[in-house]
């Protein structure tokens, strides 16, 4: 779910342009703002005052600052990253939507006229927030109940959006948020990290941690997971299960969970994070998954064959890693429906940088949603970044590419002709499908792309119609965006 699409119109513009400051380490001019933003540059201008005022206000004025270093180019500048952080916290927390969002998952009382008094704004604005927050709920399967503005939907996908939510609005700084639920949810995560020997770093623990500080808030509460017939597949004559229910009840941390709470656990664990269980604990899980023939079994199958179908050119070899996500990401999906639980790649990018690869990628996803329609409720971005990335760990992306020659034609050594060689293959090893040759034989030249020389003498121009560009011995970082260039007009 995309958090700022629950945002009006001022305040999702002004968050836009603070993070566009924020990733860029030059300067950005109010032209080029307008053209990503869509908006115009005056508007931009007014905004960045309105930011400059909001860095003063949350007392950041010693950390941040909005800098013009010429004429209408602005770039924002930090004393460390953690303040752009504390920044957007601080704002998104001061945002009616947020505040009323907030309220509702924390199970508050809302009464919408004293909400708008509080907030300064008028009651009408604080409905029509509240029915633009409805209508995107609705995109998830969720929606408020009127009156008392309870999350209505299946618990699993509520419990995704609280998840969101936290991460979108903390951006994992320290917060009170659940901090009833902080000890013994402690506890639990380290036990699952323990039964299943997963080997992650501390972001990774802090996310399991919200997981299951998340389920036990819920599950106190009454708000509890009805297991589906569909998921009785995977704990249902499992071994692996049977042992994970003895494992947790042994350290009476989970003495109020019942069996399905725990078969909910082990599932959004198990699909989340089953790339980092260790190796002996996956292998056992995927021999489980196949002498079941489970949905994801299947599901993983089926995508297997549709890209060696599609990719009949390339052999490849799917190996546990590989396996392994497959069937998290479809378990993932079993379990919850229009979450992405990573950040996606946008399929323009990947378009752009891939398109042989990626017109290959469409077709086999094509297929497997005309057989499988579950597939449809997967969002699109994730589907073609997840499927992407997994088929990237065993295919180059790039060999489906036009393959782009660049002949060194120089009077230089050859030493130093095969470094700039071996300089120019790793600078571009994972952007481009090119083959550096050197200017040994006339055949040679005739088959390259780009000739980069030393010396432009007469003949070379008159004898050769390929792009020549002048070089410098000591080869300059500015010549790669300059050979860059070139490699992308010779592909098109």
């Amino acid at each position: 779910m995309e958090y700022t699409e629950i945002l009006d119109f001022e305040s999702s513009k002004l968050l836009k342009i603070f993070k566009l400051l924020s990733v860029r380490n030059e300067p950005s001019s109010l032209e080029e703002l307008s053209v990503k933003l869509g908006v115009h540059s005056k508007t931009i201008a007014r905004s960045l005052k309105k930011i400059k005022n909001l860095i003063k206000h949350y007392q950041l004025e010693e950390h941040l600052e909005i800098c013009c270093r010429s004429k209408n180019h602005f770039y924002l500048k930090r004393t460390n990253d953690l303040y752009v952080a504390l920044f957007i916290v601080r704002y998104l927390n001061d945002l009616p939507e947020i505040i009323f969002l907030k309220a509702i998952i924390e199970e508050k009382t809302i009464q919408t006229k004293q909400l708008a008094k509080k907030l300064l704004i008028s009651e009408s604005s604080m409905r029509r927030r509240v029915k633009k927050i409805n209508q995107v709920l609705k995109k998830m399967t969720i929606r408020l109940k009127w009156g008392t503005y309870e999350l209505i939907g299946e618990e699993e996908q509520i419990r995704a959006l609280i998840l969101g939510f936290y991460w979108f609005v903390y951006q994992g700084t320290e917060n009170d948020f659940l901090l009833q639920e902080k000890v013994r949810s402690q506890c639990v995560t380290d036990q699952l990290v323990h039964f299943f020997q997963m080997k992650i770093n501390g972001l990774q623990k802090e996310s399991l941690f919200r997981i299951v500080q998340i389920a036990a808030w819920r599950s106190r509460h009454g708000r509890k997971v009805l297991i589906k017939k569909e998921w009785r597949q995977y704990i249902e004559n499992s071994d692996i299960f049977t042992r994970f229910i003895v494992a947790m009840g042994s350290q009476n941390l989970v003495d109020n969970w019942d069996h399905e709470e725990l078969s909910y656990l082990y599932l959004t664990v198990q699909a989340n994070f089953l790339a980092y269980f260790d190796p002996s604990v996956q292998t056992f899980i995927i021999e489980e998954h196949y002498s079941k023939k489970t949905t994801c079994y299947r599901k993983t199958h089926l995508a297997t064959q549709k890209f060696k179908q599609v990719f009949w050119d390339k052999n490849f070899n799917q190996s546990n890693g590989s396996i392994v996500s497959f069937l998290s990401f479809h378990l993932y999906y079993e379990l919850i429906a229009s979450f992405p639980f990573e950040r996606n790649t946008t399929i323009a990018d990947l378009e752009k940088n891939y398109p042989s690869f990626m017109r290959k990628l469409e077709k086999g996803i094509g297929e497997m949603i005309e057989e499988n329609r579950s597939y449809q409720r997967i969002p699109k971005e994730a589907l073609y970044s997840r499927y992407f990335i997994i088929l990237s760990s065993l295919i180059p992306p790039l060999y489906n590419e036009k393959r782009v020659l660049i002949c060194l034609m120089t009077d230089l050594s050859l030493e130093k002709e095969k470094e700039l060689g071996k300089r120019i293959t790793n600078y571009f090893e994972y952007k481009f499908n090119l083959m550096v040759i050197y200017a040994r034989t006339s055949s040679s030249i005739s088959y390259a792309d780009i000739i980069l020389t030393t010396v432009i003498y007469q003949a070379l121009e008159q004898q050769h119609i390929q792009h020549v560009l002048l070089i410098e011995p000591i080869f300059s970082e500015e010549l790669f965006i300059q050979i860059e260039k070139l490699i992308k007009e010779v592909g098109k």
